[in-house]
């Protein structure tokens, strides 16, 4: 039977052995080599079994447990078996009685196998735990597996649950403290009485705070109202001056909700209250705005829209048998016409003369078909059941929509009268038009010249100035009012219409640079940027661009080419697969052949790479001999085998598991990128990375799973969320970043984030790199973006979706006029420049990522008049993009160049990651820990061999081989043929070795050359 104290370890995920230990964990509880040579050290069989035990305890609790009767007989025995003891279970108990030895072998182990004791790593938990309660407040569940999670991560020993619950409780209570009194000196000294008099319940009945959250239900015209003064009335308790806007959102909703609980009026402590209170406040300014404009988007939604859209698809439906009677006979009839009417073709001289028609002859035709009454009813019924020409699919929708006017005049006032909202340049006309209807339809009459006519598209200007019984010069004001409604509601979802002062119906473009900043950096931002003020310029600069790529590709198209392939796209051509050059043979023969840790010393001698790491209070490593440390630690995360299998003890220092695990701590995110920078700067200054063509940067992501960490802390089988670790590469297959993402994000933006936070090293004053990604969903948006930011967007064939062409007018280019049929809409690129610019600078500045920008200019996944806009400034640069791979072979290859370089990269990265079934871990918890290290020894291995492939073409030269750059262009700076990642790991840099091995003899002109094994170091 369970302990109590087994219990709460139990109910709390703690690792014990009470539910047993599952199958796969025995793995891990296997004794190494080093761990037997150290068991046997110790005398007697007992003495041994029960340090063995100790080992495997250790590494499956995460503590010792030094009273050996709570320890399972399974795992004594599984122990026993390895050492071939006689009978364990006797030996253990024997090994028992003596605590002092159990007690003296816990801290040989703790200090043998690298664990750090509680008592010292507490102070970096404590900081860690502040950290992670600054920004939202935990649950004491979650926190507690966090805590365990990241002692076991760490190797600190775990302490007893109660000292756990004690640091959770300590910390959580400081946290909630903090923000307490953060809040509390922002509530006005004036105002307290004020919140005391809010929270004040008196008996029997609800807080006024808490009668202000109540929920208003309904979606009508009078639930709107109540909304709208809760609203005003929670604006006008005289709290809104109040800035709270550096509190985390999530902290003040969690003590927005205790100010709502009835027993928040009971509180004695001051600060506790009005801090709550406060936050309630603030809380309910924004979500009682949020919920009044949920009223109206229903309201809207439902009685304009979704109602009369009913009664018309039912309307529809019912005269659809009229339509089949009438529609066929009307069209026979027609064509019959037509047919009768068409030229004559002589055969046998090819002249064309007009046919013999007269009025009799047509007549008799239509008697055919049928009776002349039967065709004119039949011709009117099909006018009555379609829309007019002049007309859309929606306005039978609309005309019903008119029923709905009299709770239109009473929604109209309503809106207008707060003055709640405020307009982009997209909606502004739209929201001015509404500001002016109360006046008109106070009137109850409208002329031509009291409207806004702009507003009118499709079926509204018939209904509006055409509509049957409207006088000349007057227009339908019932249905010019629905076009308004309808139309700010268009704008009101896209957010060109928002409401100042919400949450969810705020201004998306607040983030961008203020107004003040944006007038004053103006000019240097548009100057770094490359941009002009004015559209006109912009415009006038891309026509010129666009028609000479047309002109020059049309001139070249021979004759009777494919241009266009079955879906009506322009036809590219597909990438022909690189062939192996003899250069390349001969750079594989001649590469030195090492061993994985040989390359990382290398490196890090190359770079002095190990100097970047720092201890945990950001001093440099004392050690003397710190590179083996450093090159053991990124091998051993890298290629996910550990720490254990890297570590060595005899007799080297700089291997000892103590060391490697001190060092590991100080290989965190900032020294990986610090060291990541320090190898693409070597990269870039040797020659040989100048031959690889202009600055290119291409991003691809490997996509797996990582289940969701279950409270016992082992990996759960369901449940996992998919993820996608994306990797910026450079056009020399360097690494410049590497992050975990959620989902499938759009590589393309992601290289755009990179690209603008980190400038590539070493090419500060020359032209940013070209992008090789995939965009993702709004593609044209993507093309846009990538090129105002300064960058050439360049995906290949197969990461863009649709190869149509796009033209500013409509200039013939012969060969290639059916590929340009659309127009680019310049219009709504000048209407829309201020706004792009000053998106564009935002990005620019770093105040807005480039996902946030897609979110800005996309809503409900569609674009807005901003994000139409770009779409029309990128499908330009996209039909240039789709010329050149059309037209240029070798432009074509260097971007498919590129493309593969993620291929190559991932093949060697299954080959360096050798600890997994798979090339990459599918379920393992710190993945970022692990791909970290392991970009950084990918980055070596293409570092290594750019270093002596330069070597091999140099000494090749100088033996008077004529070596092209084009040859040199195509060398693969990723292969690893050379290089042995398998074994039992040695770090010691043997320069020596490392030498350039000599070819092999080309054969005799007509010798025969026998087919043998391969030779080590080949591919």
């Amino acid at each position: 039977m369970e302990s109590t104290e087994e219990e709460h370890e139990r109910l709390a995920g703690y690792p014990s052995f009470i539910d047993g230990i599952p199958e796969s964990d025995w793995t891990r509880l296997l004794l190494s080599e080093r761990d037997l040579e150290r068991v046997r050290a110790k005398r007697g069989a007992h003495t041994q079994l029960g340090y063995a035990v100790q080992i495997a305890v250790a590494r499956f609790l995460g503590r010792f447990q030094t009273d050996v009767s709570r320890i399972p007989r399974e795992l004594v025995e599984h122990v026993g078996d390895q050492l071939g003891t006689a009978d364990p279970l006797a030996a253990i108990q024997r090994y028992g009685k003596h605590g002092d030895t159990v007690r003296a072998h816990a801290r040989e182990i703790e200090r043998e196998d690298g664990w750090t004791s509680f008592a010292e790593g507490k102070p970096r938990l404590e900081e860690k735990m502040e950290r992670w309660l600054e920004n939202a407040p935990i649950g004491p569940k979650a926190l507690k597996a966090m805590v365990l999670g990241w002692l076991l991560e760490q190797r600190i020993l775990l302490p007893a649950l109660s000292t756990v619950d004690a640091l959770v409780h300590k910390h959580r209570t400081a946290a909630e403290e903090r923000v307490i009194a953060k809040l509390y000196r922002r509530v006005p000294p004036a105002q307290i009485s004020d919140i005391d008099r809010l929270v004040e319940a008196p008996k029997g009945r609800r807080s006024q705070l808490s009668q202000l959250r109540g929920r208003i239900v309904g979606d009508s015209v009078p639930s709107l109202e109540r909304a709208l003064q809760r609203a005003e009335d929670i604006a006008g308790l005289g709290f809104a001056d109040v800035d709270v806007s550096d509190i985390p959102k999530r902290w003040l909703a969690s003590l927005a909700d205790r100010a709502m609980a009835e027993r928040v009026t009971r509180l004695k402590a001051n600060p506790l209250k009005h801090a709550a209170a406060l936050a309630a406040i603030k809380h309910l300014e924004k979500s009682s705005l949020d919920h009044a404009i949920d009223i109206l988007d229903r309201l809207i939604t439902g009685t304009i829209i979704n109602k009369p859209k009913r009664w018309a698809e039912k309307e529809f439906l019912r005269s659809r048998p009229e339509l089949a009677a009438s529609g066929p006979l009307v069209a026979e009839t027609l064509l019959a016409v037509l047919e009768s009417v068409a030229e004559v073709v002589d055969a046998e001289t090819g002249e064309i003369s007009d046919p013999h028609t007269d009025t009799a002859s047509t007549r008799v035709l239509l008697e055919m078909h049928a009776s002349r009454d039967v065709l004119t009813e039949a011709a009117q019924s099909v006018l009555t059941l379609l829309p007019a020409r002049d007309s859309d699919t929606a306005e039978a929708r609309r005309t019903k929509a008119l029923e709905q006017y009299p709770g239109l005049r009473k929604l109209v006032p309503l809106l207008v009268g707060r003055r709640l909202f405020g307009a982009n340049l997209t909606g502004r006309r739209t929201l001015a038009a509404l500001h002016a209807l109360p006046r008109l339809m106070e009137a109850d009459h409208a002329g031509h010249g009291d409207i806004d006519p702009v507003l009118l598209e499709g079926s509204w200007r018939r209904l509006v100035m055409g509509a049957p019984g409207t006088e000349q010069g007057s227009v339908n004001l019932q249905a010019y009012a629905l076009c308004v409604v309808e139309t700010f509601h268009q704008h009101l979802c896209a957010r060109d219409i928002y409401v100042g002062g919400s949450s969810r119906w705020t201004n998306p473009r607040a983030g961008l640079l203020p107004p003040e900043t944006w007038a004053s950096q103006r000019l240097p931002m548009l100057a770094a940027l490359g941009l002009p003020e004015d559209a006109v310029t912009y415009l006038a600069g891309a026509r010129e661009e666009l028609h000479a790529t047309f002109a020059r590709v049309d001139s070249r198209v021979p004759e009777s080419s494919q241009v266009i392939g079955f879906d009506g796209q322009l036809a590219l051509p597909k990438a022909a697969a690189p062939r192996v050059s003899e250069l390349s043979r001969k750079v594989d023969e001649m590469l030195p052949s090492v061993e994985l840790p040989e390359v990382v010393l290398y490196v890090l001698n190359h770079t002095g790479g190990a100097a970047t790491l720092t201890t945990e209070r950001g001093e440099p490593f004392a050690y003397p001999d710190l590179d083996p440390s450093v090159a053991a630690v990124m091998v051993g995360h890298g290629c996910n085998v550990g720490l254990a299998a890297v570590a060595n003890d005899q007799g080297k220092d700089a291997l000892t598991p103590e060391r490697l695990e001190h060092v590991s701590r100080g290989l965190g995110h900032k020294a990986m990128e610090e060291l990541n920078k320090r190898m693409v700067s070597a990269g870039d200054s040797i020659p040989l990375a100048q031959h690889h063509g202009p600055p290119l940067a291409s991003v691809d992501g490997v996509r797996f799973t990582i289940p969701s960490p279950q409270p016992h802390l082992r990996i759960a089988p369901q449940g996992g969320t998919e993820i996608s670790w994306m990797t910026v590469l450079t056009e020399q297959a360097m690494q410049l970043s590497g992050r975990m993402v959620s989902g499938r994000a759009s590589a393309a933006l992601e290289a755009l984030s990179v690209l603008s936070a980190h400038r590539p090293p070493g090419r500060s004053g020359t032209s940013n790199p070209a992008i090789v990604a995939q965009a993702g969903t709004h593609e044209d948006i993507v093309f846009g973006l990538l090129t105002l930011c300064g960058y050439a967007y360049q995906p290949t064939t197969d990461q863009i979706t649709d190869h149509r062409l796009w033209r500013f007018d409509s200039t013939n280019y012969p060969h290639l006029q059916v590929a340009h049929q659309r127009t680019i809409n310049a219009d709504l690129i000048s209407e829309q420049w201020d706004d792009i610019l000053h998106l564009i600078a935002s990005i620019h500045h770093g105040a807005v990522s480039p996902d946030a920008a897609l979110r800005i200019l996309t809503r409900n996944g569609k674009p807005n008049q901003m994000g139409a806009a770009l779409a029309a400034i990128g499908r330009i640069w996209k039909t240039r993009h789709l010329l050149n791979i059309y037209d240029s072979p070798d432009y074509r290859r260097g971007i498919e160049a590129q493309s593969r370089l993620h291929q190559a990269r991932h093949k060697l990265a299954k080959r360096i990651c050798h600890g997994i079934d798979g090339p990459y871990p599918e379920s393992q918890p710190g993945l970022e820990d692990t791909l970290g290290p392991l970009g950084l020894l990918l980055n070596a291995v293409v570092l290594f061999n750019t270093i002596w492939i330069h070597k091999i073409v140099e000494k090749l030269r100088a033996q008077g081989r004529n070596i092209a750059d084009s040859e040199v262009r195509q060398l693969d700076l990723l292969r690893f043929g050379h290089i042995n990642m398998l074994g039992r790991f040695h770090f010691e840099l043997r320069a020596e070795a490392i030498v350039i091995r000599e070819p092999d003899p080309e054969p005799v002109l007509g010798e025969a050359v026998e087919d043998g094994p391969d030779q080590p170091g080949g591919r």
